[in-house]
């Protein structure tokens, strides 16, 4: 499965791959009991650094059992991401996503912001 997102900023492009992977993994529910948890992920270069997001997400999704679209980026860079998430019950399943793959993975620039495509793996 082939996501496209698009935003004005690196922070905004990265959260919104993440709320797109959570809807493609599912329907969120209810929020989590849990308090939000702080995720930091680093890569070689930003499309790497997509890539160990997304995964990092679909890993603690399959760990605790969980969506996790609540989320906030604090800081990026080209090479290190640190962010926020919040976790929802499940409330429909839709697609179970192995990984993020770097297979067509692209991150551009334009006039209106940066354009994102990565192909999921489910």
């Amino acid at each position: 499965m082939k996501l496209r997102v698009e935003a004005g900023t690196m922070a905004e492009l990265f959260a919104e791959a993440g709320r797109a992977l959570a809807e493609v993994m599912g329907q969120p529910g209810a929020p989590s009991r849990m308090e939000p948890q702080r995720i930091a992920v680093q890569a070689s270069d930003r499309e790497a650094l997509l890539v160990e997001w997304l995964n990092e997400l679909v890993f603690r999704s399959e760990r605790t059992g969980e969506l996790f679209p609540d989320l906030t980026v604090d800081e990026i860079t080209d090479r290190a991401l640190r962010a926020t998430i919040r976790g929802s019950e499940v409330r429909e399943s839709r697609s179970q996503v192995k990984a993020a793959t770097f297979h067509a993975l692209r991150i551009e620039e334009g006039p209106t912001g940066l354009t994102a495509t990565v192909v999921l793996d489910v």
